[in-house]
């Protein structure tokens, strides 16, 4: 699942579709809009071959609060979030946010956490679900036992 976002979102949903996996897009516009509007090839192919989910209606206008939203919405839908890149005041923490309201699993990758410039990390360092992600078989690990 991702946001469809520039950057990491894409790249990680380009490499689940080439893989043969099935993913889920989930976006800050409505269906027949897409933000980036450099992503709306991608957008259109998880449209067509898996799915794509949004909570703004057709003719809806984008703003930016739809994306903090989107990231909520994405954390609902999953058992866990993983975080690999989010600056401080990243909307991503809005997802990490919900990921401790709604009791779900948060996987921040220990490059994050090894880099001193972000304040953010130590706010969830003791959060009972919160994980430092070393490698992804940690994610089935606790998703699945826990």
């Amino acid at each position: 699942m991702s946001g469809l976002a520039d950057g990491v979102d894409s790249a990680a949903m380009k490499a689940a579709i080439e893989a043969g996996g099935r993913t889920v897009g989930v976006i800050g516009t409505p269906l027949d809009k897409a933000y980036p509007a450099a992503n709306a090839r991608l957008q259109e192919r998880v449209y067509r071959e898996h799915l794509l989910v949004s909570q703004f209606a057709s003719g809806a206008q984008v703003r930016p609060g739809n994306f903090p939203a989107r990231n909520k919405l994405m954390c609902a839908l999953s058992d866990a979030s993983v975080i690999v890149e989010a600056a401080d005041g990243s909307g991503t923490l809005h997802q990490a946010d919900e990921c401790v309201r709604l009791g779900r699993w948060l996987f921040v990758a220990r490059a994050v956490l090894d880099d001193r410039t972000l304040t953010w990390p130590a706010k969830y360092a003791a959060y009972e679900r919160f994980v430092a992600l070393e490698n992804a078989s940690q994610i089935l690990e606790h998703v699945r036992t826990r």
